[in-house]
């Protein structure tokens, strides 16, 4: 398939027409299978997750990765092993959702599955970092002990450009109403999700001139990321009107990298 291009249709039909061995990146934000959206509705979030693992597989490089989101449940009861590594669940936290629990907990997290074909090929660290929280004196206190001093920790020590964000990303927020690069009211929170989130995977999984595959891109948001970080990008989405938002949304980036070289 061509890159830096959106192609309308059904993505596990669309996913045979990509090579093997093809892709560093998939970034799959599909069916929850927990909504009335016609999209959403799937029988079996598990079955279908185990579906779409095998059919990414097959395109991955070795080393490529996987972040597949999801709910709390969207990989239990199922076996990838045979197919990709599952490295870590990622927690997106969003203590602000309103939903109040009447009976059960409410749910404050969406789960960001990380997988690699193998050992990963690619994780920027240094591109990623969050500035760190614990108190600076405190965190030399602990410094000082053996075990970081001469240890196995030693790599540990207090880094000035910030640690890694860790499994639980509470630092980077759902889109509101009010947020500016919201496209629609339509795609709020279910469709859309914030540049922030999609640039930490694209940064962390990735290098300049990789090709990253969305299989369900909705208005965009991924190829907007990639598109400003300089990755080849290839997209399905079903719905005609939001690969044409996306197509919109990618050209007026080119415009203003276009422009931005004149000045």
């Amino acid at each position: 398939m061509k890159p830096n291009a959106i192609y309308q249709g059904d993505a596990l039909e669309l996913i045979h027409q990509v090579e093997d061995n093809s892709i560093d990146l998939i970034i799959c934000d599909g069916p929850y299978g927990v909504t009335s959206n016609e999209w959403d509705k799937v029988a079996n979030i598990q079955e279908y997750n185990l579906n779409l693992i095998k059919l990414f597989s097959r395109v991955l490089k070795p080393g490529g990765a996987l972040y597949l989101f999801g709910k709390d449940d969207c990989l239990d009861f199922i076996d990838y092993r045979p197919y990709l590594a599952l490295n870590r669940k990622i927690i997106w936290y969003q203590p602000s959702r309103l939903a109040q629990g009447r009976v059960n907990y409410t749910n404050n997290y969406d789960l960001i599955a990380y997988f690699t074909k193998g050992k990963a090929k690619t994780f920027n660290l240094d591109s990623i970092r969050v500035p760190q929280l614990v108190e600076l004196e405190h965190r030399l206190r602990c410094e000082n002990v053996p075990s970081v001093v001469n240890g196995q920790y030693g790599k540990t020590k207090f880094n000035a450009d910030g640690k890694n964000p860790g499994d639980v990303w509470g630092d980077i927020k759902q889109l509101t109403y009010k947020s500016k690069e919201l496209l629609s009211r339509e795609v709020l929170n279910t469709i859309q999700k914030p540049e922030k989130l999609i640039e930490r995977i694209v940064k962390a999984s990735s290098t300049e001139g990789d090709r990253i595959l969305d299989p369900f891109s909705g208005v965009g948001t991924t190829f907007a990321v990639c598109q400003k970080l300089k990755r080849d990008f290839i997209g399905f989405e079903l719905n005609p009107d939001y690969v044409a938002i996306a197509n919109e949304r990618v050209q007026n980036i080119v415009s203003q990298q276009e422009f931005s070289l004149f000045q």
